[in-house]
């Protein structure tokens, strides 16, 4: 808890030093902020983050085409759906029905407990 506490304080002043030395502290006409702020003024880093919108919007078009694609149904019925209804009478005849399953399971049940 107090190394915690410790480690938490330390980060605490680290981080503070860092904001002083980038708000208040003069590299030649300007601090490291102001700096920053005339770089990124610039038209060449305007350009840069136009580019970068535009390719993260086309890398963002490109996954959404594919999650389109992978969620989008089959072209094909793989036929499930058209099992023959004499087949499927047979099948309910052999299987049963979930819930009739269960009740036969639990009077089974109940005649081997008494």
């Amino acid at each position: 808890m107090i190394q915690r506490s410790i480690r938490l304080m330390w980060r605490g002043a680290i981080l503070a030093f860092l904001v002083y030395v980038l708000f208040f502290v003069q590299l030649g006409e300007h601090t490291p902020f102001g700096h920053l702020m005339r770089v990124v003024k610039t038209d060449e880093a305007r350009e840069l983050g136009r580019e970068v919108t535009a390719a993260t919007q086309r890398i963002a078009d490109e996954i959404g085409g594919q999650v389109h694609d992978a969620t989008k149904p089959p072209a094909v019925d793989a036929g499930a759906s058209q099992v023959p209804e004499a087949v499927s009478d047979q099948l309910q005849g052999v299987v049963g029905h979930a819930y009739a399953r269960e009740r036969r399971i639990e009077d089974a049940r109940e005649e081997e407990s008494q």
